[in-house]
């Protein structure tokens, strides 16, 4: 008999991709759980090592005997495989999150700052100096042209730069069909492109947003430990988005302030 998975907290991403009704497989595994894929769109199902996302589905503990090529099916608000099943009405809502411009603004220092700690993605350097460029330009589609599909890992590393570049635009108020556009247009993978797409709408993971938070607060310990705790995820991957986070801030950071808001400061 399948297994009851206990949901925790499950992604507005997860209901979009898996629609009632609707067969997915499993395309890929990593530690704490697998990437289930329904046509173009790829969600995760994870254990709670795991940080809430758009497309995440936390679950009190990894799905087991998750291989790839498994059916995964939904029936009403029921998810189910071979081997397990899971109550999405019994999970808390992931909501959706969108920082005030003003903390944008006051957390620019804080977001710029952490390029002087980073190294630069060992499978990125070649033409580093093109993105970087790009990125400075403001020119989001040659952006896309240099880092889409470069490196290694389930999402690769110029993809994750990419999702960073993203999240500021999207945080910054810019048109979302155009982000939008650009994410769909990525050549990679349709994992890579789920999460670029969710990036293109200001989404990412719980810690990114506890990033911002923690920036436009000035709380500097709290922000150095959010910076500690993004950098951890995946092999790389963290560490990419927080490049593309900090190189996109720090590219903005000459537009003209609304009247009465403060420059961005750090308690550094």
């Amino acid at each position: 008999m399948p297994a009851h998975l206990r949901p925790l907290v499950v992604g507005s991403g997860v209901d979009a991709a898996h629609v009632d009704g609707a067969h997915g497989t499993v395309v890929g595994i990593f530690r704490h759980g697998c990437y289930v894929q329904v046509g173009g769109e790829v969600y995760a199902i994870a254990g709670p090592a795991v940080a809430p996302g758009p497309i995440h589905l936390i679950v009190a503990a990894p799905p087991a005997r998750a291989t790839e090529g498994l059916a995964v099916w939904r029936d009403g608000t029921r998810l189910r495989s071979s081997h397990w099943q899971v109550e999405l009405g019994e999970a808390a809502f992931f909501a959706p999150w969108q920082p005030a411009r003003a903390d944008l603004l006051h957390a620019e220092a804080a977001l710029g700052s952490m390029l002087e700690s980073l190294a630069v993605p060992a499978d990125l350097a070649r033409g580093w100096h093109s993105v970087r460029r790009a990125v400075a330009a403001g020119d989001l589609v040659a952006s896309r042209e240099l880092l889409e599909g470069r490196g290694g890992g389930l999402t690769p590393t110029g993809d994750d730069v990419l999702a960073g570049l993203l999240l500021v635009h999207a945080w910054r108020g810019e048109d979302e069909d155009t982000l939008l556009r650009v994410a769909r247009d990525t050549a990679t993978t349709n994992l890579s492109r789920s999460f670029l797409a969710w990036a293109a709408r200001g989404q990412s993971v719980a810690p990114v947003h506890d990033l911002v938070a923690c920036a436009a607060a000035y709380d500097r310990p709290a922000f150095d430990h959010a910076v500690t705790t993004v950098s951890a995820i995946g092999g790389s991957s963290g560490i990419a988005l927080l490049w593309g986070i900090g190189l996109a801030t720090a590219a903005s950071v000459n537009l003209v302030r609304p009247e009465g808001v403060p420059p961005a400061r750090s308690s550094a």
